[in-house]
């Protein structure tokens, strides 16, 4: 769907722009949500449906099958970074949420990867 991609777009802009200002859990927050809008965006638009998820491993197994594509260990370690730290910067009690600007370039970095590959 088009407008899944466009707040993907917004939500990688805010996520690099938290980033520069130095608020990392919020770059990594808003990270994984660009990327989670565009495979959701993915699915709506190749299935009509929608899965119920935050798990950037499990979408990309199904856009996976509906692409029929492949995708290398490093895509994979991306999602499962970006994922585990969606929920540390969202969910203070799950796990650290103090994080530096290291592990903030990191999910950036993550993002534009996965962004780029799908």
């Amino acid at each position: 769907m088009i407008w899944q991609n466009e707040k993907s777009e917004r939500e990688r802009i805010v996520a690099k722009l938290l980033l520069e200002r130095g608020f990392y859990p919020e770059a990594c927050f808003h990270s994984h949500m660009a990327v989670e809008l565009k495979l959701k965006g993915i699915l709506v638009q190749n299935t009509g449906s929608i899965i119920y998820t935050h798990s950037l491993k499990r979408l990309i197994e199904e856009v996976k099958k509906i692409k029929n594509v492949e995708v290398d260990n490093e895509i994979m370690e991306c999602a499962t970074y970006l994922s585990t730290l969606y929920t540390g910067s969202r969910y203070p009690e799950e796990s650290l949420v103090d994080l530096d600007k290291s592990e903030g370039e990191k999910c950036v970095r993550c993002m534009e990867r996965l962004l780029s590959t799908f």
